[in-house]
């Protein structure tokens, strides 16, 4: 058997600690070992390799080129071996992990849920939590590190990183009895004049409407506000007035009493993509799951 395959591990750990420190004394405090012990480790080290790896004095040592030699091995070998271990880690990591997500109600009812089949798909056995919640509540998560990454309105400020995934059209759901004429647009003003049913001041869209609203001298104060776009529905198919939403929430199949409209002048969008905190890393399930979601607005976007 080689001489080398008999070396203890162990033993070239602590060669890496004394050969990057200036003395066996402060090497022995990082290895949490006494120096005599250390020394004699450095010997036995050097004996099963057959040379010497320092040249001492009273006060400090230094690698002998045999030693300089060897320290750039070990580094090498230990960072091949600290990789190696990483990537199993995140192997194990994709096989029994969880992911805690959070959405806009809108993009998990419509954007994620082929995105997850895609995953489940691969890794079938990472849990995943979709929290709902509102633009500030997302944020709030990222934060404290109660979510991996979010989905949903650009947020306000600098402090996230954002990667839009999609542009979005607002649209108003409009009962046929406040808007009888053939047309499949409305402009914002001809909306202010019919009660209309929003979403709280909590949510991103809230603030889109209300900066338009302003720029433009219009005022669109609703008439029913409410915190879950599914029941501002519920309330145009009733004609208690023209919801105002996101494209992506209106049903393909509508009522007769009511009408999809894409609203202009102005004509409102708003971006929504991928919302991460730059301060912490994302864990390799969460990693490929935002992946899968870049994924799909590219394919989107070449389609």
């Amino acid at each position: 058997m080689n001489e080398s395959s008999k070396i203890n591990y162990r033993l070239l750990h602590n060669f890496l600690q004394v050969a990057q420190a200036p003395s066996f004394r402060d090497a022995s405090g990082k290895i949490h070992r006494s120096t005599s012990v250390v020394s004699a480790q450095i010997k036995q080290l050097e004996q099963q390799i057959g040379t010497r790896l320092f040249h001492r004095t009273t006060r400090s040592i230094a690698l002998t080129p045999e030693g300089e030699l060897l320290l750039q091995a070990a580094r090498s070998g230990f960072r091949e071996i600290e990789s190696g271990l990483r990537q199993l880690q995140e192997t194990l990591d994709l096989r029994v992990g969880r992911v805690a997500l959070a959405s806009s109600p809108i993009m998990a009812a419509t954007f994620l849920p082929p995105i997850l089949a895609a995953f489940e798909a691969h890794y079938p056995s990472i849990r995943i939590l979709v929290q709902e919640l509102t633009p500030a509540e997302i944020a709030q998560h990222l934060k404290q590190g109660e979510s991996d990454f979010g989905l949903g309105p650009r947020p306000e400020g600098k402090e996230f990183a954002f990667q839009p995934l999609i542009q979005e059209d607002i649209v108003a759901l409009v009962p046929r009895k406040f808007k009888a004429q053939a047309s499949d647009t409305i402009s914002l003003r001809e909306l202010s004049r019919m009660p209309t049913l929003q979403l709280s001041q909590a949510t991103a869209l809230r603030s889109v409407l209300q900066h338009a609203a302003r720029k433009h001298g219009i005022d669109l104060t609703p008439k029913y506000e409410c915190t879950q776009a599914q029941t501002l529905i519920a309330m145009a198919h009733v004609e208690l007035g023209a919801a105002i939403l996101p494209m992506s929430i209106i049903p393909q199949r509508l009522d007769k009493r009511v009408q999809a409209l894409r609203i202009v002048q102005p004509a409102l969008r708003r971006p929504v993509g991928l919302i991460t905190w730059p301060h912490r890393s994302l864990s390799p399930a969460a990693a490929r799951l935002a992946q899968l979601c870049l994924q799909r607005h590219k394919t989107a976007s070449t389609a």
